[in-house]
């Protein structure tokens, strides 16, 4: 008994430290004209902040700089080949189908204007808030109702991942696999 006692003991404080991480990260401090002005500096004026959803933060890549998370819609149809950042579909690779100039193509599964998740790759102390940021992303086909920021722990580190809910279907989460964003499912609902 003191041996299983001492096992759930050792194990309760290695888990603590994760457990602490285990919050999400919302930015509540930067007002929405503010946000809107950085998504059309960094992707341009045709991405607009959705509504209802959070402005994620967190280090997604594990460089140690802040990075950020946004829900947009589109006024125009998206252009795959740009160079300001890079169009990923990662759910529908994970089913084989890997080219977003293809699946961009794909019809929205939500009414109205498709969403997309836009990822700034902080740079330095600013972070995602950096004038020129370390890298860009436009991921297409996400299915959400919300999100929130997970941790995963690799190689003895704790990163950064996104965790994707669609309400009474399936969760699943989103990962930098170094070099770039992979799509996982989880538990249905």
């Amino acid at each position: 008994m003191l041996k299983f006692m001492r096992l759930l003991s050792i194990s309760l404080v290695g888990l603590l430290p994760l457990l602490s991480l285990a919050q999400t990260t919302v930015d509540t401090k930067t007002p929405n004209k503010e946000i809107q002005a950085i998504i059309d500096s960094q992707f341009g004026s045709q991405f607009v902040l959705a509504q209802g959803f959070p402005v994620l933060t967190g280090d997604f890549n594990g460089d140690g700089s802040e990075d950020v998370l946004l829900v947009v819609t589109s006024r125009d149809s998206i252009q795959v080949a740009n160079e300001r950042y890079h169009v990923l579909d990662p759910s529908s690779e994970y089913f084989g189908y890997e080219d977003p100039k293809i699946t961009s193509q794909f019809a929205s599964q939500y009414p109205g204007d498709p969403r997309y998740v836009l990822i700034i790759h902080g740079e330095g102390k600013d972070g995602w808030h950096a004038k020129e940021p370390k890298d860009r992303f436009v991921l297409i086909n996400m299915t959400f109702d919300k999100l929130s920021i997970g941790h995963v722990l690799k190689k003895k580190k704790v990163f950064d991942d996104i965790n994707l809910q669609e309400t009474g279907v399936l969760n699943s989460f989103l990962y930098w696999n170094g070099k770039r964003y992979k799509w996982q499912p989880g538990a249905e609902l």
